[in-house]
């Protein structure tokens, strides 16, 4: 039986602040001692009470109870002063940014550049999607058509370990998100890509490793983020820049100053891989799922379908498939299950998603982002109309009739022009799916846009199951 929301939350506040003690402890030398001074001096005064008999203990138990206040502070907490959400009556606050702090300098996030290597397979900002979104992504569609028709895309684990932490300030980054009990943040067990997209079609495995929601935290997400302090008026002021992190380097392109991404920027930040699929339900229609304000990311915005991270543990449940893709699908199609209220559908919604692409999340440092589409099969999504009622607090249609890969240019018109306001991983899913339709269109579709085109209308329309493609 599934724990009401308000228990899991509590769960998870709890959780997440122990995770984070863990966390610090494995990585900061400063949190190591200081921590131990606390604890050795409630043992101390532990002792104290227990053999108190004379004068003397009172003496001892007074020592030992200053040492303790001296540590907690009057905020109570066991972090290192530089690391607490509020020391000495000052709140500290996170926001994030749309620019990028670069000696002296600042650049639009959109703005930036992807690698060279990834420029050269085609990489850009699809400018299809201005207006519909804060953030920017970075895409190919002839890198996707490849990638999609690739006979196997074959893997392996890396695992050597990172350390991200470089400033302190990301500690209290870290510190001020899962100090927030409006959200939920735990430091789930993620698999990362590790190197370029060229990787992904170069018939080498490619290399994924294990890495921690918090390594997100301390990079993707800090690193996007400043922190702002009250001064002394009450106001809210910049104490410190983290963009200035932001793994990217000053170039000159067409006459005018900007920034690219640095060769080994998957170096530098953790890069766990986002899953999301598009949901077409048994009306054949787009699902729309509302996120709630307890969603980590992507709070209060509408998913088109399941959307989250790739779990460490998705290679074990998917029995270690040989094809990414097919460990892609698994996540995607655990992540729609849980959603939708449908956990024990994992494996038939598996059988039922198919991988159509991927992108570059600029805004989180080139977070890899992998894109699918998910079929109902046999299951009643619209009917049950079922949500997780945790991240999920609703689900409705678009009232677009799926009918050919034409009609997903439909939907996007529809949220274009209702100005819904969809998360970027969900907006780039169907984006996707309209680069495709428009390859009919087009008048003089290649040979590999046809496969393309004609292998997803097969996969939807016509039930095809899901079988390696024919490419090399």
């Amino acid at each position: 039986m599934r724990l009401p929301v308000k228990y899991l939350n509590a769960y998870r506040n709890v959780k997440g602040r122990l995770d984070l003690m863990r966390f610090l402890f494995r990585w900061d030398s400063d949190y190591r001692k200081d921590l131990v001074i606390t604890l050795l001096a409630f043992v101390l005064l532990g002792y104290s009470i227990y053999d108190l008999d004379d004068w003397m203990d009172f003496v001892a138990m007074s020592i030992e109870a200053a040492i303790i206040m001296i540590q907690l502070g009057a905020e109570l907490s066991i972090l290192p002063r530089d690391y607490r959400p509020s020391y000495g009556g000052v709140r500290y606050t996170v926001q994030t940014s749309t620019h990028i702090a670069y000696e002296e300098l600042s650049f639009l996030m959109s703005g930036v550049y992807p690698p060279v290597v990834e420029e050269m397979l085609g990489f850009h900002y699809p400018m299809a999607i201005v207006g519909m979104s804060r953030e920017s992504p970075l895409v190919s569609p002839s890198f996707d058509d490849t990638f999609m028709l690739k006979h196997k895309i074959v893997y392996r684990e890396d695992v050597r370990e990172r350390r991200y932490i470089r400033s302190r300030h990301q500690i209290r980054y870290i510190a001020i998100r899962v100090a927030d009990k409006l959200q939920h943040t735990t430091n789930g067990v993620k698999l990362a890509l590790q190197g370029t997209a060229d990787g992904l079609l170069s018939g080498w495995p490619v290399a994924l490793r294990k890495t921690y929601y918090f390594d997100a935290l301390l990079t993707l997400e800090a690193f996007r983020s400043r922190i702002l302090r009250n001064n002394i008026d009450g106001q809210k002021e910049v104490y410190t820049d983290l963009t200035t992190y932001f793994p990217v380097y000053k170039e000159t392109i067409n006459g005018q100053e900007a920034v690219r991404f640095t060769a080994d920027f998957h170096e530098k930040v953790s890069g766990h891989i986002g899953i999301t699929s598009i949901l077409v339900t048994e009306n054949r229609r787009v699902a729309m799922l509302f996120q709630g304000s307890t969603k980590a990311i992507g709070a209060r915005t509408v998913s088109l379908g399941g959307s989250g991270s790739l779990d460490y543990g998705d290679m074990q449940r998917a029995q270690y498939p040989e094809d990414l893709r097919e460990l892609l699908a698994a996540g995607m199609a655990r992540e729609v299950a849980e959603e939708t209220g449908f956990p024990d559908s994992v494996v038939e919604i598996k059988d039922n998603t198919l991988i159509t692409g991927f992108f570059r999340w600029v805004d989180r440092c080139g977070k890899p982002e992998f894109v699918g589409l998910t079929r109902p099969g046999k299951i009643d999504f619209a009917k049950n109309k079922s949500i997780d009622g945790d991240e999920v607090i609703g689900f409705e249609e678009i009232p677009v009739t799926i009918n050919t890969l034409e009609d997903f240019i439909d939907v996007f018109k529809y949220i274009r022009d209702k100005d819904i306001n969809v998360s970027l991983s969900s907006l780039m899913a169907l984006y996707r799916l309209v680069v495709v339709a428009r390859y009919s269109r087009s008048g003089n579709m290649t040979e590999t846009q046809r496969k393309v085109y004609d292998r997803i209308s097969a996969f939807l329309f016509d039930g095809v199951p899901i079988t390696p493609a024919d490419g090399e």
